[in-house]
């Protein structure tokens, strides 16, 4: 008798465990919201396959968290990536904002650090955000076809640094960060306070980069980790169509007339950098420009 009483104790305890374990894993994640902007009307397009898998991706690997895809409504114009953003937070109930590009790929045990050590640091009064690697690679073809094949929940590993045979192109990959491109991470507060990101951004280039020097100058100066980002391939634009690969200086969103429309304000919030005052003035202007800014705005001038 004492010996079936012992193992239906010990069942009871491994069952116990198991929940206790399984409570702990679907709260992984919890209070993050992972802010995606992303437009695709092509159901054949590899862009659209990838964004499927990676959502699949990050709702395996952070059950706790929100996968929120911003939209851009204006559908008769080229794209807005800083629309996009701030439609997503408008969204958002998590206090950490990690703002992805829905072909960004990256080891999920590095924005969970981010997320606590910038939960850390509000604790104790500080200011801290991320542009969470210092490599940026591009996939070729057949390396995302290799990843996006596998499990989401078990996904392949890639080594650190990434094996040239998965490298696509011959782009310098410790450059990526200091245009805060493909991922960045910061608290809900953070991005409250400068305003969300400017809407007069449309077309391919340089909103990502004039968000982070915007954070970096009304907020605090960003961290990097010592990992990799990993951009899962499609297709790139460019003024002479589709290819693998377009030079940053021709690339452009479908929609898109000609190439580098951006870089008269890009050059305004570069000239911008350390300098508050004259940064908080371009921001909102860029507030003042839509009804989505203004509401962003809004929300940072109740909660400063």
């Amino acid at each position: 008798m004492n010996a079936v009483w012992a193992v239906v104790t010990l069942g009871v305890i491994v069952m116990s465990l198991f929940a206790f374990f399984k409570s702990l894993w679907n709260h992984r994640g919890k209070g993050i919201s992972i802010l995606v902007p992303f437009r695709c009307n092509d159901l054949y397009s590899p862009r659209l396959r990838n964004w499927e898998w990676l959502k699949r991706y990050w709702e395996a690997q952070l059950p706790g968290a929100e996968v929120i895809m911003g939209e851009d409504p204006a559908t008769d114009k080229p794209f807005s990536k800083s629309v996009a953003v701030n439609n997503a937070a408008r969204k958002a109930r998590g206090d950490i904002f990690v703002i992805v590009d829905a072909d960004g790929y990256m080891d999920i045990k590095a924005v969970l650090h981010c997320a606590d050590e910038i939960r850390r640091a509000e604790k104790r009064g500080k200011k801290l955000w991320f542009v969470p690697y210092r490599q940026f690679y591009r996939l070729t073809e057949a390396a995302s076809k290799k990843l996006i094949s596998t499990n989401p929940a078990k996904p392949f590993k890639f080594g650190e640094p990434l094996e040239p045979e998965h490298i696509l192109g011959d782009t310098d990959p410790k450059v990526g960060h200091w245009y805060g491109a493909m991922i960045q991470i910061m608290s809900r507060n953070a991005f409250e306070l400068v305003g969300g990101w400017d809407e007069r951004f449309r077309g391919w280039g340089g909103e990502d980069g004039a968000a982070m020097r915007a954070m970096d100058t009304l907020y605090g100066l960003h961290k990097t980790l010592p990992g990799q980002v990993l951009h899962v391939w499609h297709p790139q634009i460019g003024p002479k169509g589709s290819a693998e690969v377009v030079s940053w200086k021709e690339r452009m969103w479908e929609g898109q007339a000609e190439p580098n429309t951006n870089d008269t304000l890009i050059g305004q919030y570069w000239g911008a950098d350390r300098r508050p005052e004259r940064m908080r003035k371009l921001v909102d202007e860029g507030h003042s420009h839509s009804p989505i800014g203004e509401g962003v705005a809004w929300k940072r001038q109740t909660s400063a």
